[in-house]
């Protein structure tokens, strides 16, 4: 049975829940169909394959993000506007009812807004007739004990992606004259879709996804993320936080410099502490009594590469190390992804549930 209670306990680091609950923001549609045994085409479909496997959520991707990189996508697939070379973006934030394992493409060079032309003639998307129909079904058929979760992002993902990955640099070199609004309106419009879906009471806590970083460090200097990116994440975080739900963060990379800033933002988890980029267990020392720390457990390799035992093995280590306390969510180092072999997911959810359970290393 879901248990959004325990969930909840646990990004709110309210002291140890009754197990370590599993946690992920989006898995591939492959995965769902061979769980289910049929091709998940509804928000019944969602609903059905995220209880039945044991989470206590659904996410429910959402974003301007995901508009507007799509938009790019199209738009470089029929000849991008500077004719640049492409940067690839993650596939896996699509909307869940109509995910595919199909790969999207970002401008290096030059985007859809190169230039403060270019941004005055954008037509943005209006967040207010934004479908929150998903957001509605799902709270008419989950039960009680399970919540939703929208994953909504991103700020400066999107505004590089917008304006191709050079030219915002430049730009950013420059003072941020073009870039600067862009992360601005997409902070407004974050905002407003944050305020929309809070008035859904099935919703239980928001994810603001938002990449800032490679691999062994940030994409950009840190002031140009507290004077651009983080008074828009602290805004939606006090909105969030005004109706006591848990506020998320997802980034892939190694964003050690700013996690203070992020405490600052009014996160309570991190997601996905990447093993390459991150030792969780150094991360939960020095910040396990503010964040709840999320996934972790290895992508690249023993999630794809490895046998279900290596999978258990690692879940176990995790808990053993990061679970004491409270304070940790199981899951994948990023998303379950259409490489991820279908034993090795099942061996990750079926670990979680044996070695989960509080007291830690009890029978």
């Amino acid at each position: 049975m879901p248990d959004f209670a325990n969930l909840r306990k646990t990004l709110l680091l309210q002291g140890e829940p009754a197990r370590v609950p599993a946690l992920e923001y989006s898995i591939d549609k492959s995965i769902k169909a061979k769980f289910l045994g049929r091709e998940p085409t509804t928000m019944d479909d969602e609903a059905e394959f995220f209880l039945e496997a044991g989470y206590d959520s659904v996410p429910v991707l959402f974003g301007m993000r995901l508009t507007l990189v799509e938009r790019a996508a199209r738009a470089a697939r029929h000849g991008s506007p500077s004719g640049g070379h492409m940067k690839k973006a993650e596939a896996h934030y699509s909307a869940n009812s109509e995910q595919t394992s199909e790969r999207l493409w970002a401008e290096e060079g030059a985007g859809l807004i190169p230039d403060a032309a270019a941004l005055d003639a954008f037509e943005w998307p209006d967040p207010d007739l934004y479908n929150f129909h998903d957001i509605a079904r799902l709270g008419e058929i989950l039960p009680d004990e399970a919540k939703v979760v929208p994953v909504v992002g991103y700020i400066f993902a999107a505004a590089w992606m917008l304006m191709g990955f050079e030219r915002f640099c430049i730009d950013v070199a420059d003072g941020a004259p073009v870039a600067g609004r862009i992360m601005e309106k997409l902070g407004e419009i974050h905002y407003r879709v944050v305020e929309n879906l809070l008035q859904y009471d099935c919703v239980g806590a928001v994810c603001m996804p938002d990449d800032l970083a490679y691999t062994h460090s940030l994409m950009v200097r840190p002031e140009v993320l507290r004077k651009h990116v983080f008074p828009q994440h602290e805004k939606i975080g006090r909105l969030v936080r005004s109706k006591d739900l848990p506020y998320l963060f997802h980034s892939d990379g190694r964003y050690a410099d700013v996690i203070d800033d992020l405490i600052q933002c009014g996160y309570n988890a991190l997601h996905p502490c990447e093993p390459s980029s991150f030792d969780i267990v150094e991360l939960k020392r020095q910040y396990g009594d503010r964040l709840c720390l999320c996934g972790n457990i290895n992508l690249d390799s023993t999630l794809t590469l490895g046998t279900p035992q290596d999978v258990d093995a690692e879940v176990k280590l995790r808990i053993e190390t990061v679970g004491p306390g409270g304070g940790y969510c199981c899951g994948s180092s990023n998303s379950v992804t259409e490489y991820v072999p279908y034993d090795n997911y099942l061996a990750m959810l079926e670990a979680t549930l044996k070695y989960g359970k509080y007291p830690l290393g009890g029978s």
